[in-house]
């Protein structure tokens, strides 16, 4: 994605895509700065605001996390991720098509199966290793295991909470090899450190995704209104006589026009 300023820093900033949104060489929105933020973000505000005080369905589900590693997953990653999901499906579906709702939604979808393999995947070697050494995964307790409440507002929020109960699991086989001398401290701490990044990157790239195309289709929804708005004018400067006129319309478009480069001097 490249981003370009004007020299006033308060102008709009122009983001243009360099093939398509579905682009993967993403860029988290919390390494942009301030203003970048916010051109891209006002505009949108009051459409936004507007959906979202709309009455949509949602359940509350209760997760006990006994980690405190998969807590601090849930309470940086799964609101995060479970905002940006809703937004692909369904506000992308109201400023959008749904040819590119279920586009992004399949980027989505192969990077929770993703994720769900590999920790699956990490858990049976784990297992494995722990037979080998005649340790049995029974019996390991912790001292501040939670209850939380996770709010579903869409089916893969769930996916993403099913990880996140997933990695807990998978944290407990850790904690297990590591108090048992299997694991050395050092393999030990690295390995938490990663998956936790993982999830962690997962739901960020799951928001870049969707800004990113929430962004794009609000493009292309102003790009298609400016263009009837062409064709419009083009049809009205011509009467009936095939003399050049005028109408509400183009003029209209001329005032607006004239009123944005007032703005941008």
């Amino acid at each position: 994605m490249d981003v370009k300023r004007q020299q006033d820093p308060k102008q709009c900033v122009l983001v243009r895509f360099s093939h398509s949104f579905l682009a993967t060489d993403f860029v988290s929105w919390t390494s942009l700065p301030q203003e970048v933020l916010m051109a891209n973000t006002m505009p949108n505000v009051r459409s936004e605001a507007q959906d979202r005080s709309k009455s949509h369905p949602y359940f509350t589900q209760k997760v006990k996390l006994h980690s405190f590693h998969a807590q601090q997953v849930f309470d940086r990653g799964f609101e995060l991720c479970a905002n940006a999901i809703f937004s692909l499906s369904v506000v992308l579906r109201i400023i959008g098509t749904d040819e590119q709702a279920r586009e992004v939604e399949g980027i989505v979808d192969e990077r929770l199966n993703k994720m769900f393999e590999d920790i699956r995947s990490e858990a049976a070697r784990l297992e494995k290793l722990a037979e080998a050494n005649g340790i049995e995964f029974n019996g390991i307790e912790y001292s501040h295991p939670k209850e939380l409440e996770a709010k579903i507002t869409s089916p893969r929020a769930v996916r993403y909470l099913g990880i996140v109960r997933e990695f807990d699991g998978l944290v407990a086989k850790l904690d297990t090899l590591w108090l048992s001398g299997v694991i050395p401290d050092g393999n030990y701490s690295r390995s938490i450190y990663e998956w936790k990044r993982r999830l962690l990157r997962l739901a960020g790239g799951i928001r870049s995704i969707s800004g990113r195309a929430m962004i794009a289709a609000r493009r292309k929804e102003a790009q298609g209104d400016d263009k009837t708005l062409a064709e419009t004018g083009a049809e009205a400067q011509t009467d009936a006589n095939g003399h050049p006129g005028s109408s509400p319309v183009t003029e209209a478009a001329a005032s607006s026009s004239g009123a944005q480069s007032g703005r941008g001097a």
